[in-house]
């Protein structure tokens, strides 16, 4: 019964709720670390770029580790566990120090999930892979709905919560161990693959593509991370409120998730990317220019919809390009960029903070945005010279 493909479904879709949803805890504790330890801004939000600069180390060798080894099922389960105890590490931390060093774990612990899981829920879906990934991700901004919501409630017993929390993890990456056989997408003796592997890895397609998700990241992990200062700061919410914002902020992916995950099987993905990307940098730019805490407080949910909504036709369109074998390798270069570049944007915006004020961050983040589309033509452009390249000759 654990073994069957509902398990397996329900596995991946529970592991993903507490992966994702403890990624966010840290944007979600800012405000309260800031309080408890003294911090500055650049100091706070260091934490966050800590931890997805960890995941962006880490994230391509043990995406091709474990396709060669044939471990994921261990290295999926195993980074639940890690990450599961970085959440426990940050509950009993006494300074400044310990919170970066579970940080770092953390990020370790994140950077073994999504190359393995998204391709194991493709596999589960077969040709629907937009569909497949749109309920993965359904699963990924349940956990990141609800962690802030749940951590806000916790927030003058924060450590009390951390705890509790850290539960959910532990238990799925039993249930992960359970339901999956180990297996090896990759043959070590077969040269083949091994070149194939590395023509994945440097398809400039896929890099072209993996930086427009970068930059994409970028924006979702500065927004997660300075929405709640923004509002604190600015507005005198607290950190239960400010909490429920960024559950609202995943809340809105829910149903843009699903239904452009659903259309990028049905639709041109290229197209369906761009009007996502234009639509980021309007928001940003609105954001930026907002007044009121409550056109404010609409703009980012309006964010959170559509910077989550990209994250379904992106990977689906990675899928495209490569083979199943790879298909892991493929998502880690995309997950690699995205930590890498997520974690420039809290130390941009820190300094940004420092110069001018947290909104101000906003505007630079539409910028980021609107370049990146020039990525998207670029890797557009090449798909089709290569479409061209392969066609017959007609005479």
């Amino acid at each position: 019964m654990l073994k069957s493909r509902v398990s397996k479904i329900a596995a991946l879709l529970v592991s993903h709720w507490a992966n994702d949803g403890y990624s966010v805890v840290l944007p979600t504790l800012l405000l309260v670390f800031s309080l408890e330890f003294g911090l500055t801004t650049v100091q706070a939000t260091q934490l966050v770029s800590v931890f997805a600069a960890a995941s962006a180390i880490v994230q391509l060798p043990v995406a091709i580790w474990g396709d060669y080894a044939g471990r994921t099922r261990e290295i999926l389960a195993g980074g639940l566990f890690v990450l599961s105890a970085a959440m426990l590490g940050w509950g009993w931390s006494t300074s400044y120090s310990w919170l970066l060093f579970f940080a770092f774990l953390g990020g370790l612990g994140f950077s073994g999930y999504h190359p393995f899981s998204m391709n194991l829920m493709t596999q589960q879906y077969g040709d629907k892979k937009g569909f497949a990934l749109g309920i993965h991700n359904v699963s990924g901004t349940m956990g990141a709905t609800m962690v802030p919501i749940i951590i806000g409630f916790f927030s003058y017993t924060w450590r009390l919560g951390l705890s509790l929390l850290a539960i959910p993890g532990l238990l799925s990456g039993l249930w992960i161990l359970l339901s999956f056989d180990s297996f090896r997408n990759l043959n070590p003796g077969n040269k083949g693959m091994g070149i194939a592997l590395r023509k994945t890895i440097l398809n400039p397609m896929l890099l072209l593509l993996s930086i427009f998700g970068g930059v994409n990241q970028m924006i979702y992990l500065g927004s997660v991370t300075f929405i709640p200062l923004v509002f604190a700061y600015r507005y005198g919410w607290t950190p239960a409120a400010t909490g429920l914002l960024i559950g609202a902020f995943h809340f809105s992916a829910l149903v843009s998730q699903s239904l452009f995950g659903y259309l990028s099987d049905i639709m041109d993905r290229n197209r369906q990317l761009f009007a996502l990307g234009i639509a980021v940098s309007v928001l940003c730019l609105m954001l930026f220019l907002a007044k009121s805490p409550i056109w404010s407080a609409i703009l980012s949910v309006l964010i959170g919809a559509v910077v989550l909504a990209i994250r379904s036709p992106l990977v689906a369109k990675k899928a495209d390009i490569v083979g199943p074998e790879t298909r892991s390798a493929a998502i880690a270069v995309g997950f690699t960029l995205n930590s890498g570049l997520g974690a420039l944007a809290p130390l941009i915006g820190g300094h940004l903070e420092i110069l001018y004020s947290y909104q101000a961050v906003f505007l630079v983040f539409g910028l980021f945005s609107f370049l990146s589309l020039g990525f998207l033509l670029a890797m557009r452009h090449l798909e089709k010279k290569s479409a061209a390249a392969s066609s017959p000759p007609l005479f």
